[in-house]
């Protein structure tokens, strides 16, 4: 069985009995990978466009970051649109223009996060959730 990548992180799986010699330096690139699904942040410039997250095999990417932080002048409301897998993600709306975004996938439902509003959400690997309401805070 050749080596693989996981669905949700696209984390290396070494086969048996392959990568001799290597296999340090790709568990090590996979813990780095670990590492940005749990504490990463992300700062992305919208652009008054709708932005698509990158979403590589055992490379850094975008959609593996935690925290997503949203910039950008925006003239209407726009979506962030990340790979549809199961994934947790704190959404920071820190967009000027007044108007929303929204996070979702290609296909399946969305979450709406104000401007000045940050909220958690997930995705089921078919659609994105609020994980608390928008503009809470403690």
């Amino acid at each position: 069985m050749a080596s693989t990548f996981t669905t949700n992180l696209k984390i290396q799986q070494i086969a048996n009995g392959e990568q001799s010699g290597y296999w340090g330096t790709t568990t090590n690139t996979n813990w780095n990978l670990i590492e940005q699904a749990v504490a990463g942040v992300l700062t992305i410039n919208m652009a008054n466009a709708d932005y698509t997250l990158s979403n590589l095999n055992g490379a850094s990417d975008e959609a593996r970051n935690m925290v997503l932080n949203v910039t950008g002048t925006n003239s209407a409301i726009r979506q962030v649109v990340a790979p549809l897998v199961p994934k947790v993600y704190l959404v920071v709306n820190n967009t000027s223009g007044g108007y929303a975004i929204t996070i979702g996938g290609s296909s399946g439902s969305t979450v709406t996060i104000p401007t000045g509003s940050n909220t958690l959400v997930y995705c089921d690997g078919t659609n994105f959730y609020s994980g608390i309401p928008a503009g809470v805070t403690s």
